[in-house]
Formats: structure tokens, C-alpha cells, sequence
């Protein structure tokens, strides 16, 4: 018996909307450094927009209390950073003057004393803290140079800058540019679901500054009190790391450890001890009252939002993972609940 052969007939207008659709994400990955700045823009500007609403009643326009705000932010910047520059400088540069010659005391220490049970591991130990004790002494001024990089790199910030201010002062600009293509039965939907994702957005921008601003002035005082040195640059290290999800905790205990223990392993490690305490007491007391109520999202969501954050667009995909897992997860959630 013969087979039937079957015609497959493929339109012109089928395929051209397939070669559009691959030029748009084509394009899109081309132009990724733009649009995370873009979405990251939107992130601050529904982040000011309770306060801006708030000024609206009474009768202070945008037009005045956007600049007032984004004023008063970079004065409030450049001031605490006016405050802590000469001691910051001055603590990185004997950081990254002494730390790797003192990595080889930290090694004898290992190897002698308390120590001595575990002498199996000294040349394990050994080889590490050596190539440790060679890259680090570079590797500082690379990270402040990185972290630089990512969060005040002249384009970057500029981007971002220009973006959200102008989406703060243009109320509702997006709303408006989205209902423009919405049809009208769907309109009032899509005005709600916008403003929805707006407010988790802006909350966990929110959220992500508090947490932050709170890690970094405990670990501050914790390590003056236990007498670490540079503890002023470990706290700064510490909130901005705190930005970064899983990953930025887990730096900043390795450079608390490698920094601390220079001056005693013992130190080192309830240096590293205090720190996973207070990490804990965020993670219990801190964490479910401002991010879990700010972004809605189970830990479980949050990690698998990171991991494919990393894997499609690296750095800016851990930053903008969350807050935009957030914002898809009202239209999931709508789409649950109709189904």
C-alpha cells in the first residue's frame, strides 16, 4: 500500500514573521547591556513612584519634585562617600599593600600549634594560600575595580540615570505606550497588571536597599568590635555584595575570612561566624517582612530565577533576575487563576 504524501504549504507571510521573530531576539541579545539598563530604570522609577504620588497631594508637581528627588539622592550620595573616602582609600591601599605578605603567616599558623593534628593538610593548604597570596594582592583593586565597573561605569550609570528620570517625570509613560497597542476589552486589564508589576518592582528595589544598608552597617560594627581591620571597607564590600543574590554573601565571607585571618586564623573564623549569624538573623527575622512581602516570590522561585538569570545574560541577569520574576509572577498568577 503507498504511502500518501502529504504537501506542507508554508506561506511567505509565515516565513517572514519567523525571520522577524529571529531578528528581534538576535537584536535583543545584541543589545542586552541596554535594555537591562532600560528595565533596571523602570525598577527606580516605580521605586520613587509612592513618594512622588505622595507629593502630588499636595499639589507639588513632577516637574519639580523629580529633580528635587534626584537631587537630594546624589547629594545624599556623594556625601556619605565624601565622609568615608579617606579612611575607605586609605584602608584599601594598606589592604592591598599588606594582605599577601601576610598570607604566608597564616599559612605557619596552620602548620604549627592548635594546628599541628591536621598536618595532612598543610600542603594541600599550602599551594592554595600560595597562589592565593600571588593573585590577591591584584585581584583587590580588580574587584574594586569590577564593582566600580558594574555599578557607576559612566555609560551604565548614565543609562540608567537618563532612563529613570525621564520615566519618573513622564507619569505613566509606559502604561500610556502599552494600552496604545492593547485592545480595547483587554485595557483596563492591562492598566491594572502594569501597575501591579510596577509596585512588586519598585518594593524590592526597596527592599534591596534596606537589607543591604542594614548588612553592611552590622558587619561594621561587628568586626570594630572583634578589632578586624579594615572593617569599614569589609562593611562596604559586604552591603554592596548583599545586592547580589547567594553569590554576593558567599564573596563577601571569603574576603571577611582571607582579610581577617591575616591578622589570626582564630579571628578568621568567628570573623566568618559572626557574619553566617547575622546572615541568619536577616535571613529569619529581616528577610520575610521586607522582601518575601515586597516581591511575593517562595526562596525555591527566587534561586531558579537567578540560575536562569546567570545563564542567559550573566552579571546583569543576577541583578534584574528577581525584580522582574517578580513582575512576570502577577501575570502568572492572573493566568492561574483564570485557568
Amino acid at each position: 500500500m503507498l504511502k500518501q504524501l502529504k504537501t506542507i504549504d508554508v506561506s511567505t507571510s509565515t516565513i517572514f514573521r519567523v525571520l522577524t521573530i529571529v531578528l528581534l531576539v538576535a537584536l535583543f541579545f545584541k543589545i542586552w547591556t541596554i535594555v537591562a539598563s532600560l528595565f533596571l530604570s523602570i525598577v527606580i522609577a516605580a521605586a520613587l513612584e509612592p513618594t512622588l504620588r505622595w507629593l502630588e497631594k499636595y499639589k507639588i508637581k513632577r516637574i519639580v519634585s523629580v529633580p528635587f528627588l534626584y537631587l537630594l539622592a546624589m547629594g545624599a550620595l556623594f556625601g556619605v562617600f565624601y565622609a568615608i573616602l579617606p579612611s575607605l582609600f586609605n584602608e584599601i591601599f594598606v589592604l592591598s599593600q599588606d594582605l599577601p605578605q601576610k598570607l604566608s603567616s597564616v599559612v605557619n599558623e596552620f602548620g604549627s600549634g592548635a594546628f599541628g593534628s591536621v598536618g595532612f593538610l598543610i600542603p594541600a593548604l599550602d599551594e592554595l594560600f600560595v597562589n592565593f597570596q600571588s593573585k590577591l594582592g591584584a585581584a583587590i583593586p580588580d574587584m574594586i575595580s569590577f564593582v566600580t565597573r558594574i555599578f557607576g561605569g559612566v555609560l551604565s550609570f548614565l543609562l540608567v540615570t537618563v532612563f529613570s528620570f525621564y520615566l519618573s517625570l513622564r507619569k505613566n509613560d509606559i502604561e500610556n505606550s502599552l494600552l496604545a497597542i492593547t485592545p480595547p476589552p483587554h485595557k483596563d486589564y492591562v492598566r491594572d497588571l502594569v501597575r501591579r508589576m510596577q509596585r512588586r518592582t519598585g518594593r524590592w528595589l526597596q527592599a534591596v536597599f534596606i537589607l543591604a544598608t542594614l548588612m553592611g552597617i552590622a558587619v561594621f560594627i561587628v568586626l570594630s568590635f572583634l578589632g578586624v581591620k579594615f572593617a569599614l571597607t569589609l562593611g562596604l564590600l559586604a552591603g554592596i555584595l548583599e545586592v547580589i543574590p547567594f553569590i554576593g554573601p558567599f564573596i563577601a565571607g571569603v574576603l571577611l575570612f582571607a582579610t581577617a585571618s591575616t591578622q589570626s586564623v582564630v579571628l578568621g573564623l568567628i570573623a566568618v561566624g559572626a557574619y553566617i549569624v547575622l546572615q541568619q538573623i536577616q535571613q529569619i527575622f529581616v528577610v520575610p517582612s521586607v522582601m518575601s512581602k515586597a516581591i511575593g516570590l517562595n526562596p525555591l522561585t527566587i534561586l531558579l530565577s537567578v540560575l536562569i538569570g546567570v545563564e542567559l545574560a550573566g552579571f546583569w541577569g543576577i541583578i534584574i533576575a528577581i525584580p522582574l520574576a517578580a513582575a512576570l509572577g502577577e501575570l502568572f498568577r492572573d493566568l492561574w487563576r483564570k485557568n
